[in-house]
């Protein structure tokens, strides 16, 4: 005659506690995922547009000290890399003294600027 067995009747339940606890912790590592993953690209590409547009303003000012300094005229520079840059006040020539001009550089959406001035 069987008799019922306080193990017997256990059996299969170890698996479905570590299916259900490994179903639960992907699901909060999913979760976590979808919330820091977009952060985290946000962060890389401002880091990476950040010093593409700090490298076009500081290109537009050397060319403005370069200019402003009675070396021979070369064209303003142009960024291979996509980058813009403008100089402030709208329609300076870097040739007046004294310089007082801000160069803004934008890349990827990202703008720095810098600013040059002369006694």
């Amino acid at each position: 005659m069987f008799k019922p067995n306080s193990n017997h009747n256990q059996k299969g339940s170890a698996i479905i506690f570590t299916v259900l606890i490994l179903g639960s912790m992907l699901a909060i590592t999913l979760a976590l995922a979808g919330i820091y993953l977009p952060k985290l690209r946000a962060v890389g590409d401002a880091g990476a547009g950040s010093v593409g547009a700090f490298y076009a303003a500081d290109s537009a000012m050397e060319w403005c000290l370069y200019t402003n300094r009675g070396k021979p005229v070369l064209p303003q520079p142009e960024m291979s890399n996509g980058a813009v840059y403008k100089i402030l006040p709208a329609g300076s020539d870097c040739t007046a003294l004294p310089l007082n001009n801000q160069m803004v550089g934008t890349y990827h959406n990202v703008s720095r600027s810098l600013e040059v001035t002369t006694p």
